[in-house]
């Protein structure tokens, strides 16, 4: 039997494609890999996650999570949710003197915003190469790190398959 495509291929396909011409020519800190495959393996990571409902909107979301802030693009085409979701997590202006701890801020009343942060969180502590081991060092990720598990915790997402990656990463640290 062919496969069918779903109903939210389009929004899907949408993001991806907007993700791939926003960050045309820009490439991961310390290496020489595509950035836009980040927001992607953000957005995969998130599709495993069991313990929690992830729509098309948060996938979308995840793909699109830094085109407001690292891009001169906007996504005021999409639709509502998925604005919501990545306006919560961009600091466009990047002027923040602590973008961690203010994002951090920022997310806690959005579940769906949290997931992605941690999502997002886990891909980035997740990459083993020189730029990512002193990311990985600096005590703001450390510590944002730790607020982030805890207003996942306060917004009950402490059950969640993210969470507990997050939390294997932080025994990681000790």
């Amino acid at each position: 039997m062919k496969e069918q495509l779903s109903h939210v291929t389009p929004l899907i396909l949408t993001a991806s494609i907007h993700a791939t011409i926003a960050h045309k020519g820009q490439v991961r800190n310390g290496t020489d890999i595509p950035y836009v495959t980040h927001p992607f393996k953000v957005a995969r990571v998130l599709s495993e996650e069991m313990k929690y409902p992830v729509s098309a909107d948060l996938i979308a979301a995840a793909i699109l999570h830094d085109v407001v802030e690292d891009t001169k693009c906007d996504v005021a085409s999409f639709p509502d949710p998925v604005r919501k979701i990545v306006y919560l997590l961009s600091d466009p202006a990047g002027k923040d003197p602590n973008p961690r701890k203010t994002a951090i801020q920022r997310i806690k009343n959005n579940p769906d915003a949290i997931m992605v942060k941690m999502a997002d969180r886990f891909c980035n502590l997740n990459e083993k190469n020189e730029y990512r081991a002193e990311y990985h060092a600096k005590p703001s990720v450390r510590e944002s790190t730790r607020a982030l598990l805890g207003v996942a915790k306060d917004a009950g997402l402490d059950g969640t398959d993210l969470y507990q990656k997050l939390i294997g990463i932080i025994a990681e640290w000790e």
